[in-house]
């Protein structure tokens, strides 16, 4: 067959989606278990996410349940159910035709319905044979269709025809051996438990050992196993094996221009972290004030007897601080103190939450473990902390002290130098480089900041001409806050800077149901059109900075 020029498309359906696994003990959106049990597959149709049982498509929002028995997806909408394909349209069932005699191993695709029939590929519209593909004297394993790809698995190799218009099938490639094929902007082979990755001109550019047998692609990110494969080649470890995949387009992303909402002024010292929840921003000061401000306004204050230099901390019900006088303070979120907790020396640094227990770092190096207003456990890590503590998928409690040793519970590790925080996509540590730190997207890419760049997994993406500060990773954009105190908004897909404004002396960000806060001498809140991810997008890992990848 004559080779055909690929048009190379790439795709970035991803970076404004919410994303969900099926894994073989249920649901996952990022690392939250949202549904337990047993599924035969996932899908998204019309933006909303069905999960297949053996008798039962179940829309996972609504938990409608739609009896089908033993339902296939084959694309566009449709299910394939003993010998008949059915559409799905607003939460029902309509039959479409009876699978024509022989036909195997079939898709739908923009109105064709194509499969095996008689040992040839063919491509049938509105009931008519439309086109076949003879392998001459080959014999047709399978066919897969991935982003207007056809892959046709023969004993002979593998063949790619580009079907983005399906009336007309395009040569494009030839590989003499594959297990498995997806396309995501690259030709992606497995080959014997080997992921490789090809450019149009076949060249090779990745290639990598797994532990699947399956490829899947959400048009732009590769999963197999417990790996995802980005685009950029980037490879990262999921602590649970992936299944199946479906994506939710812009979801709930808000609308509108990014504008000033309010600003207040505060007229105190700042070197607490702040955390902000359902439009509640709270702020500390150095000498021990706490506030809670809703549009720009105070609507409590309470004050401490000495220094406070930590972030704050949320849980579901608390607000937690820290203080030089050695005491962890809970506040209920009108204000009223419900439990002080002594430790052994002042307390320099935030706490951590990871949805069950609290853990707290004393500056003589004691780690803490509270609960309900209790010490449960305590042991000596490393003295003077500068970082932490951040806890790992498993529960291990990671801090560095003051020489820049990496500790692991009450072990120390490792040199890694001052770092300004660690991350964790799943058990292990992601370590900036020394006065650093580093965010992660839902994918695991990880993003260095530098004192004047942006690091996306080893590449430079973004140069800054001022000090970068703070940063935050939102789904569609990148926020950063300068030493001078300018902000840029930089889009995610070109690295771009879209927005810009001066907030003098400012020290942070933080970002909450699309509202980014800039705190210092004044308090600023603004509009994004952005969403929180699930992922390590701040330096504490999320707006409650609760330095966890548990919660």
């Amino acid at each position: 067959m004559k080779k055909i020029t690929l048009i190379f498309l790439l795709f970035a359906i991803v970076i404004n989606s919410q994303v969900y696994f099926l894994s073989n003990d249920g649901v996952y959106k990022s690392f939250e278990k949202i549904e337990t049990g047993i599924f035969d597959g996932i899908v998204s149709i019309n933006n909303n996410i069905y999960i297949l049982k053996h008798d039962a498509i179940i829309n996972l929002k609504t938990k409608q349940e739609i009896k089908i028995d033993s339902p296939v997806y084959i694309g566009d909408s449709y299910f394939l159910s003993n010998g008949s394909i059915y559409k799905l349209e607003n939460d029902k069932l309509l039959f479409y035709k009876i699978l024509p005699n022989n036909l195997k191993n079939v898709y739908v695709y923009k109105n064709f319905l194509i499969g095996i029939q008689s040992g040839k590929i063919v491509g049938i519209n509105n009931g008519k044979l439309i086109w076949t593909i003879d392998p001459n004297n080959e014999k047709i394993l399978k066919i897969k269709i991935s982003n207007g790809h056809l892959a046709v698995f023969t004993n002979n190799g593998l063949t790619i025809f580009d079907i983005a218009n399906p009336m007309y099938p395009r040569y494009i490639e030839h590989f003499t051996n594959a297990d498995d094929y997806e396309f995501n902007g690259y030709h992606v082979l497995l080959i014997n438990n080997e992921v490789n990755i090809y450019d149009e001109n076949k060249k090779l550019l990745f290639s990598r050992k797994v532990n699947g047998n399956t490829l899947i692609s959400d048009g732009e990110n590769i999963y197999i196993g417990n790996y995802i494969i980005t685009s950029d080649l980037n490879i990262t470890t999921f602590p649970y094996k992936i299944k199946g995949v479906a994506v939710l387009k812009g979801e709930n992303l808000p609308q509108g221009e990014i504008k000033l909402l309010w600003s207040t002024n505060l007229n105190f010292e700042i070197k607490s972290r702040p955390v902000a929840i359902n439009n509640t921003l709270f702020v500390a000061s150095t000498n021990g004030k706490i506030l809670a401000l809703k549009n720009g306004k105070i609507i409590w204050e309470y004050r401490l007897p000495f220094i406070i230099t930590g972030h704050l901390t949320l849980t579901n019900k608390e607000l937690l601080a820290t203080s030089w006088d050695n005491n962890v303070y809970a506040f209920d979120f009108s204000g009223k103190l419900l439990w002080k907790v002594q430790l052994d020396s002042d307390v320099a640094l935030g706490v951590a939450w990871d949805g069950i227990m609290i853990y707290a770092l004393s500056d003589e190096g004691y780690l803490y473990e509270i609960k309900d207003g209790e010490i449960i456990n305590q042991y000596k890590a490393g003295k003077w902390p500068i970082t932490g503590p951040f806890i790992s998928l498993s529960g291990n409690i990671y801090s560095v002290d003051a020489m820049g040793y990496l500790w692991k519970n009450n072990k120390k590790d490792k040199f890694i130098g001052k770092v300004r925080n660690l991350a964790f996509f799943s058990e292990t540590p992601v370590i900036p480089s020394e006065n650093s730190f580093v965010l992660l997207d839902d994918f695991g890419n990880e993003f260095l900041f530098e004192k004047y760049s942006i690091i996306k997994n080893g590449k430079t993406v973004f140069k800054s001409n001022d000090e970068i500060i703070d940063a935050i990773l939102g789904k569609n954009n990148i926020f950063i806050l300068s030493s001078n105190g300018n902000l840029y908004v930089i889009d995610r897909k070109k690295y771009k800077i879209i927005y810009s404004n001066t907030f003098k002396n400012s020290k942070f960000l933080v970002f909450d149901n699309g509202i980014l806060y800039i705190i210092g001498e004044k308090a600023y809140a603004i509009s994004t059109n952005d969403i929180n991810p699930n992922s390590w997008f701040s330096v504490y890992k999320d707006n409650m900075n609760s330095s966890s990848i548990n919660y």
